[in-house]
């Protein structure tokens, strides 16, 4: 029996970093899917988001939450920095990823090779915008892990895991992968995250290797 229970869609970039922050941990986990905006969601969430966690009687909503109370509750190597500026630049980036780079990145994913398999047209004033935020969220990651770090510094961290579903997807994109190449700290890092066990078994490398198959048909 799994010890944790996610309840939400299989797609959610969201609940796959809190996917891999359970593997990561060694936390087994099951996903009970739902229904968007159902009674049986907005009882575990009454904003409508996912995931949601259930452990024992415990339910959280929020990723940073969950994240975080996986890392705490549960035995294994530590997903938080020690010190308190390594901390602190954690959460700076989680909110970095939450503010700036989820609506850039995940959507700009969506325009270009969700909307198109299903014969919708692409939100060229979107991409257009998106084009003109881009520029510095790659700077700043590709700053962060130079020289082999990771965001939060020499170990990786929560942060990682919030950040990278969102710029593996955007990579496969025209544009992503120009950005990709052109800011090679940020490719290393991609890589040396896709390498981790945590991804490998995970739901989000599945997803990963569809679209892929997809766009090479």
């Amino acid at each position: 029996m799994a010890t944790i229970i996610f309840h939400s869609m299989p797609d959610s970039a969201y609940l796959w970093t809190a996917m891999l922050v359970a593997a990561e941990k060694g936390v087994s986990y099951e996903l009970q899917p739902l229904t968007l905006g159902s009674p049986e969601h907005l009882k575990l969430h009454p904003f409508g988001k996912m995931p949601v966690m259930q452990h024992g009687d415990a339910i959280l909503f929020e990723t940073m939450a969950i994240a975080h109370y996986i890392d705490a509750a549960f035995d294994g190597p530590s997903l938080e920095p020690a010190d308190a500026l390594g901390q602190a630049n954690m959460w700076r980036w989680i909110g970095m990823v939450n503010s700036y780079v989820f609506p850039t990145m995940n959507r700009f994913m969506k325009e270009r090779l969700v909307k198109p398999l299903w014969g919708i047209e692409t939100d060229k004033a979107f991409i257009e915008t998106a084009l003109t935020q881009l520029p510095l969220q790659m700077r700043l990651i590709d700053e962060a892990t130079a020289g082999g770090k990771f965001l939060a510094g020499d170990c990786v961290s929560i942060a990682d895991f919030f950040l990278f579903p969102h710029l593996l997807f955007f990579g496969l994109t025209d544009e992503g992968k120009a950005f990709l190449e052109a800011h090679g700290n940020a490719m290393a890092w991609l890589e040396r995250m896709m390498a981790r066990q945590s991804f490998a078994q995970s739901p989000m490398n599945e997803a990963y290797r569809l679209f892929v198959a997809r766009n090479a048909a």
